[in-house]
């Protein structure tokens, strides 16, 4: 029997946090009969081989394609339910960016000669589902049960009294500070809590082949080869890929980059020496390595910031048990810094709760939760709390709501100054678009 194919991108800075998602799913609504053990993203197949074609000639008609291509973002926005040949099929769906659109493409026109695929968007790739798998060979009516609650269109749903009690991820059950660094509360009373529809980037940094269940080879984006053997992200070469990520993304300062002396820069959620949060919020890093996250993100700040520039720390600096004193790492830290209080922050001299100030004429509110800004203030509140939790609400600058999120994760990992926060904001204003910039 001829061995079946897929080409397809492996979650990797997302996947813990894509399969928390999708376990919490399951769980409230019994699916794990139908779940997607691997969270990805189909490129092609699956698919077969023609006649006289083995899997090298497969490989070397990817990889042909691939060596063009350096990294590809793309957003997991939302829910989806759709039909499919063999049942419904509940998903995220992804909004790719165009050179993953671009790469798919070419992809199809290289393998469409040599093989035979089993998916209809192979044959028309402009029409393709980009999509990530929650889960699939659903009857009709589950699935649309299951989206109806997912979605909360309640004239689908049944009576309350009928529904299982949803709760929170842990992400979000960290952020109102009801987990521990351990996460050893699984055992914690149930609250009602709707499931938020996820709107995470991502980035597709290795094309994966699969040869019926296992992985053939993994074409690394950076590197420009094929990798074959360990696969897992525990690997080193792996945490290999992830420094090379890093420098390509601009997440890992290689040099100091000059600041401007005038320039005033913020930053909020740090989380120095917490080794969890690097899956809560998809950081790039190993996910038991907080040291190496550590040396990162205050490698970027000294880089970005002089000794003389005021820098307006906006909360969380460090949390959990493995975490040094708050007091060392203020020490390694350049800048005439103010701390600003966070929900996981000690309470220690000279440390605020919110600053309001004004700026070439533009009036700021630096607090960490944007709850806490004043009421009825009419500056921009810039805040830290939600990190990249909700970004469909907190993007990196929402101009309906007049906030900027500079936590850590959506700033780039690195301070960012108020006179880039200020162009991009009279920018914007300038030309009347309203649309949230999610990222720095």
């Amino acid at each position: 029997m001829n061995a079946t194919y897929l080409v397809e991108i492996r979650l990797s800075r997302t996947k813990w946090r894509i399969r928390n998602l999708t376990d919490q799913i399951s769980h409230e609504y019994g699916i794990g009969d139908f779940l997607e053990p691997h969270p990805h993203v189909t490129l092609y197949g699956p698919l077969t081989l023609n006649e006289g074609i083995g899997s090298r000639d497969l490989l070397d008609a990817i990889g042909a394609v691939a060596v063009q291509y350096d990294p590809v973002p793309f957003l997991i926005d939302g829910w989806e339910k759709r039909d499919g040949i063999h049942g419904s099929v509940i998903a995220f769906p992804v909004r790719p960016s165009e050179q993953l659109r671009r790469l798919t493409r070419e992809i199809a026109s290289a393998l469409n000669p040599i093989t035979t695929s089993q998916n209809t968007y192979d044959a028309d790739p402009e029409k393709k589902w980009f999509h990530v798998t929650i889960a699939n060979r659903l009857s009709s009516r589950l699935a649309s049960e299951v989206y109806s609650r997912l979605t909360g269109h309640q004239e689908h749903l049944p009576p309350a009294e009928e529904r299982p009690a949803q709760q929170p991820s842990l992400l979000q059950r960290f952020l109102s500070g009801a987990v521990p660094s351990s996460c050893s509360d699984r055992g914690s009373e149930k609250k009602p809590f709707r499931i938020l529809p996820p709107l995470l980037d991502e980035t597709g940094i290795r094309i994966t082949v699969m040869e019926d269940m296992t992985i053939l080879g993994e074409y690394d984006l950076i590197e420009k080869r094929w990798i074959f053997g360990d696969h897992r992200h525990s690997a080193a070469r792996w945490q290999k890929t992830l420094v090379q990520y890093r420098h390509h993304a601009g997440f890992e300062h290689r040099d100091p980059e000059p600041a401007r002396l005038d320039d005033v820069f913020v930053i909020a959620d740090l989380h120095l020496g917490h080794a969890n949060i690097i899956r809560y919020c998809s950081r790039p890093f190993s996910f038991s390595d907080s040291a190496e996250m550590d040396h990162v993100l205050i490698k970027n700040w000294n880089y970005s910031v002089s000794s003389k520039n005021r820098v307006y720390y906006l909360g969380d600096l460090r949390y959990g048990p493995d975490a040094e004193p708050a007091a060392q790492y203020r020490k390694r830290l350049r800048g005439d810094i103010v701390f600003i209080r966070g929900n996981h922050d000690e309470t220690g001299p000279g440390t605020l709760t919110l600053v309001e100030m004004e700026f070439e004429g533009t009036k700021f509110c630096l607090v960490h939760d944007p709850a806490d800004a004043p009421s009825g203030f009419d500056g921009w509140v810039i805040h830290g709390h939600h990190h990249n939790n909700d970004l469909r609400n907190y993007p990196f600058i929402n101009f309906i709501d007049h906030r900027v999120n500079v936590s850590a994760e959506v700033v780039g990992y690195k301070p960012v100054g108020l006179h880039e926060i200020l162009r991009r904001i009279r920018d914007r204003e300038a030309t009347g678009d309203t649309s949230p910039i999610l990222f720095r």
